[in-house]
């Protein structure tokens, strides 16, 4: 049984759009501290650059959806919070990691551009801000979509066609990762 399917969409967007569009500042930020990455990940709040000086220098920027959909009959065999896990790490999780490489990679053909996560920084195993020491790849970490307080949710629905699932139990039909290329 094939694992997953993905399926990637891309839609280029003026970084004034984006911000004035998407930004949302009060529901984003209560989000945020609910994650439990808040506080423990270099990439995610508090601490991250504020968004409007940070990402005000592009002047847009290329927003890259991956969906990666399960089988029904896999949603059906993982049932428990463990087996839901591991078929994550071994699929949206690896996703989301190749999809954070292939940015960085991107960001050298792109003067001047920078990429935005899917969701906390994926380059460790485990983050040095847990201990309070400072980040090992201070040169490769790249902030969240999220971080920046952007309605990933609406953003993801709107500009690429995803809308996104959420399940208390067991394996959703798909999960959807959103990062982004900014460029000057």
């Amino acid at each position: 049984m094939k694992e997953f399917e993905l399926k990637v969409r891309v839609k280029q967007i003026s970084m004034e759009r984006l911000l004035a569009g998407y930004r949302t500042l009060g529901a984003a930020a209560e989000a945020c501290g609910l994650c439990p990455n808040y506080g423990t990940v270099w990439s995610c709040p508090p601490g991250v650059p504020e968004a409007e000086r940070y990402l005000k220098p592009f002047s847009g920027c290329f927003l890259i959806g991956v969906q990666v959909s399960y089988p029904e009959q896999l949603r059906k065999e993982t049932a428990s919070a463990g087996e839901v896990q591991a078929v994550r790490d071994r699929t949206y999780e690896r996703i989301k990691k190749q999809l954070f490489l292939t940015l960085l990679e991107l960001e050298k053909q792109v003067p001047g551009g920078v990429c935005l996560g899917a969701g906390r920084c994926i380059l460790c195993s485990r983050c040095e801000r847990e201990e309070g020491k400072p980040c090992r790849f201070p040169k490769l970490r790249r902030y969240s979509v999220t971080a920046f307080g952007l309605d990933f949710a609406r953003m993801a629905e709107e500009q690429l066609d995803m809308k996104l699932l959420w399940s208390l139990e067991g394996l959703p039909e798909y999960d959807v990762a959103v990062a982004a290329l900014c460029y000057q």
